[in-house]
């Protein structure tokens, strides 16, 4: 009896897989909503990474969903933090997109605190019928600014960064993210270029298969944003003039 029980928990204790790759165990957390989270936790040397593009309808998309990127950022920030961040994207401000190049797409924007209007946030352009990601950006509200808030944001960078370029050591990651907000600020465009218009970037910076970019306009919040690329796309950036850098 006592092995028959044994089995059955040992049954109940398989170890699940998750976009972030395989994971020791799940864990499940309370949110002041009263609705629980899975949270995965990956191996701890287990190399993790969101990857791979597919071309749909035109156009080009990350092979992961959004609820993939969710699942590796919450990993990576449970990770340090004892505590996840991000919730699912149901709870999300989401609307079809009506203006620019990403009219009639689907816009989904995360912020900690719904009535905090000047926290940074992550927004995620897809199509209307699915969740794939055509791009990424994590926003920073610079007119509001205080110095607990960009902290925020450069938090927010970084774990995003992680999830994208997951070989990338900590300094490395700083160092990218502070270098992009830098040049940011440093190639500030009028308000007709902002980044909803088709104006390219002063600088793309790519790795394998995932490119990131900083962007800020005048009337904008501050912009890291992360697209899927391939080396017709980064040809096409540096016909345009944008500076390329490999990672």
């Amino acid at each position: 009896m006592i092995k028959k029980i044994f089995i059955v928990c040992l049954t109940l204790c398989i170890v699940s897989l998750s976009a972030c790759g395989k994971t020791e165990k799940a864990i499940t957390i309370e949110r002041t909503s009263g609705m629980p989270i899975k949270l995965n936790l990956e191996r701890k040397y287990n190399t993790i990474k969101l990857s791979g593009v597919i071309q749909k309808d035109n156009g080009l998309y990350f092979a992961n969903t959004l609820e993939d990127f969710i699942d590796c950022y919450n990993n990576y920030y449970y990770r340090d933090e004892g505590e996840i961040y991000i919730k699912p994207y149901s709870e999300w401000y989401s609307y079809v997109q009506y203006f620019g190049r990403y009219k009639g797409d689907m816009h989904y924007e995360f912020k900690a605190d719904k009535k905090i209007w000047t926290l940074p946030t992550i927004t995620v352009y897809t199509p209307q019928d699915e969740t794939i990601m055509k791009e990424l950006t994590v926003d920073f509200d610079d007119h509001s600014y205080t110095e607990k808030m960009y902290k925020q944001y450069e938090e927010m960078c970084f774990y995003t960064l992680k999830a994208f370029f997951p070989d990338m050591n900590e300094k490395e990651l700083t160092k990218l993210y502070k270098k992009l907000n830098k040049k940011a600020y440093a190639n500030i465009f009028r308000n007709v270029q902002g980044f909803h218009s088709d104006n390219p970037p002063s600088d793309l910076y790519y790795r394998d298969e995932a490119g990131v970019y900083p962007y800020f306009a005048y009337g904008e919040s501050v912009r890291i944003c992360i697209i899927p690329v391939t080396n017709k796309v980064i040809k096409s950036y540096k016909k345009r003039g944008v500076k390329i850098h490999k990672l």
